[in-house]
């Protein structure tokens, strides 16, 4: 009965009719059950109002949700002077907004574990948790400055920013100067390490595959990076590009039901559609995949992730978030999802019911940590 009064009701889980329940006298491992019970992040946050002793479950950290859906983080604009972020909320067709000063005025890019990466017009870089507020400092990176003479307009200098999780360890990684350097560092650590190689090369993603960091060459060549070692991080080239594949307009790594995935994405005349790869790790070749069971990869210009289907999100399927970038600073638009069916090949346009300021719309998993 409690699990139903709680947990059944999705939109508002903890309404004033159950104001008579002294619910702080629970037990506290019914209570971690109950918790664990609910779907989404914001039932959680509802959740942990209730009173002191359901607040210890998430000072605690004992919640372990079922499904990590990402959020779509959307464009920033202030109320007064309070800077907000918004983020959609697929499973909900619901925008949340945020005041998060933290990150006024930066580039921001997403990750999968809490944290958006974000760049200031001072190069300061730092990991930000929307939803806590919380902020982690990482070395400045004075090599993002300049490029031989040329100074670097600081919202071009980092083309793609990650959070990897490699043996426990959370290290941020970045791509920068036009896409041919790559380093690292992990928090705490005082300056960045720079990874070298031995020929120029052109990088457009990185992903954490079972503990081994991997990144790819905008021609598809897929790089091992050996971060430790008594010679330092050194990259290694382990597989070439798939087929005879042209004409792409963007390539990104995912790991997905312990996977590697190499996904394709074609943009003609504002047509969007994708190829999936999957490696074989003993063969070391990419084969087409047009299966991915009950999975879905969620992609924007930055990065791709790879959640199980739930809800009215569409197994199978991706997801895209395009960008705004061809309009007006930062217009109002009338939001819209590419949704593309891997199996059939066939792409429709999802209205999400909602506008809102955007430009470079990024997924990013919300987490309370």
């Amino acid at each position: 009965m409690v699990n139903h009064l709680i947990v059944g009701r999705r939109s508002s889980p903890f309404s004033s009719s159950s104001t008579m329940v002294d619910w702080s006298k629970l037990p506290y491992d019914l209570v971690v059950s109950i918790a664990n019970q609910l779907f989404e992040v914001e039932d959680f946050l509802s959740f942990s109002t209730v009173c002191r002793c359901w607040r210890l479950v998430y000072l605690k950290k004992h919640w372990i949700p079922n499904h990590h859906i990402p959020w779509l983080m959307l464009g920033e604009y202030t109320e007064g002077d309070v800077s907000i972020r918004q983020f959609l909320s697929l499973t909900r067709f619901k925008i949340y907004k945020f005041p998060l000063p933290e990150a006024n005025g930066c580039r921001c890019w997403g990750t999968s574990h809490g944290w958006i990466v974000t760049l200031s017009q001072s190069f300061a870089i730092r990991l930000v948790n929307p939803l806590t507020r919380a902020c982690l400092d990482l070395p400045h990176h004075s090599m993002l400055r300049s490029q031989g003479d040329i100074e670097v307009d600081w919202f071009a200098a980092i083309q793609k920013a990650v959070v990897l999780k490699v043996r426990d360890d959370f290290v941020t990684m970045v791509i920068y100067r036009y896409n041919r350097c790559l380093s690292f560092a992990k928090y705490g650590d005082g300056a960045w390490t720079v990874v070298p190689f031995s020929n120029l090369v052109y990088l457009v993603n990185i992903v954490c595959f079972k503990d081994r960091v991997l990144v790819l060459t905008m021609v598809g060549t897929l790089i091992l990076i050996e971060m430790e070692g008594p010679d330092g991080p050194r990259a290694r080239c382990i597989a070439s590009p798939p087929g005879d594949e042209r004409g792409w307009e963007n390539m990104y790594l995912v790991e997905s039901s312990e996977s590697l995935l190499l996904v394709l994405h074609y943009n003609h005349r504002s047509t969007h559609r994708f190829k999936v790869y999957k490696f074989d790790i003993f063969k070391r070749k990419w084969m087409a995949a047009v299966d991915l069971g009950n999975n879905v990869l969620l992609i924007d210009n930055y990065g791709c992730t790879s959640v199980s289907a739930c809800g009215s999100i569409k197994p199978n399927c991706i997801y895209f978030a395009q960008d705004n970038l061809g309009s007006s600073v930062v217009p109002q638009q009338e939001l819209k999802m590419i949704v593309f069916n891997i199996k059939d090949n066939r792409t429709d346009v999802q209205r999400l019911n909602a506008s809102s300021f955007y430009d470079c719309p990024v997924w990013t998993t919300p987490a309370l940590r």
